[in-house]
Parts: structure tokens; sequence; C-alpha cells
């Protein structure tokens, strides 16, 4: 029955001297969050109208890009107050990705585009990868490598 005394009375100086043993310096700092810090930023430059939506997708892969959002990894919508535009993606996954954005003047949510499929909505893309000459511009020359942190990818709209 000693042992149990004497248990019992170690437990209780250490419940006692516990917040002394233990400073919150002595404890290892663990980031249990990573991708916490990876903030992706799109600049969206040359924005000669100040109405409408401007639409921001990030693709991880060639299909939908660059017209169809929906099938985009990531996407978000910002209002257009002046004459640059930026589009955050907070707690971005690292690797390869194209982005792809376009102002949509008139509300209907999409990209807007005439009988042969030229885009009739300023648009744009990473790298500002130019279009080709019978269609939009290729994932390839549009993708960019994506190693964390905060990064700002700039974007040029073309009319």
């Amino acid at each position: 029955m000693d042992w149990i005394r004497l248990a019992s009375a170690g437990l209780a100086v250490i419940a006692l001297l516990g917040p002394w043993l233990v400073s919150p310096t002595s404890v290892a700092q663990v980031n249990i969050d990573p991708a916490a810090a990876n903030t992706l930023t799109i600049e969206i430059t040359g924005i000669k109208e100040t109405k409408g939506r401007m639409a921001c997708a990030l693709f991880w892969e060639n299909k939908g890009f660059p017209r169809k959002h929906r099938r985009a990894l990531r996407r978000t919508w910002v209002d257009v107050k002046g004459d640059t535009v930026k589009c955050v993606f907070k707690r971005t996954g690292l690797g390869e990705y194209a982005a792809s954005v376009f102002l949509d003047k008139n509300g209907n949510g999409k990209l807007d585009t005439n009988a042969i499929g030229s885009a009739k909505e300023p648009w744009g893309v990473s790298r500002n990868a130019a279009h080709k000459r019978f269609g939009p511009p290729l994932y390839n020359d549009a993708k960019f490598d994506y190693q964390g942190g905060p990064v700002t990818v700039q974007i040029e709209l073309v009319y």
C-alpha cells in the first residue's frame, strides 16, 4: 500500500509542477498544414472597361482549357472595379497548372464566342500564350510549375 501512496504523491507533484516543466518554448513546433502558406494570385492587367465580372480558372490538365471553366480544378469570380484585377487561390497544391481568365461583360457566366468560335469578350491565359491561327492557346504553351508559397502570375487581357 505504501507504493500506492508514493505513486499518488508523485502524480500530485507532476500535476502541480507540469506547467513549469514543459514550457511553450520547449515544445517542438510542427507545421500541421503546409498548404496554408500556398497562395497563388492571378493578376489580370490591360482591362479597358470597368464593368462586368472576371472569371478566373486553374486547370491541371488540357481538358476544357482554356474556355470551359466548369472543367477547371479551381475557379472564382471577381468584380471588376479598375484596370487591374486579382484572383486569389489559397491553399493551392504543388504542381503544374495553366490559368485562364475572361471578362464576362454581359453577366451570362460564360465566354461568348462568334459563329467561328472566336472570343467576343476579353480573355487571357497564363504565360500570355498566344492563340493559334484557328483556335485558342494550347495548355502546354500556358502551363507553369507552382512550387508553393506566395506566387503571382501576370495575365494581360486580349481584346
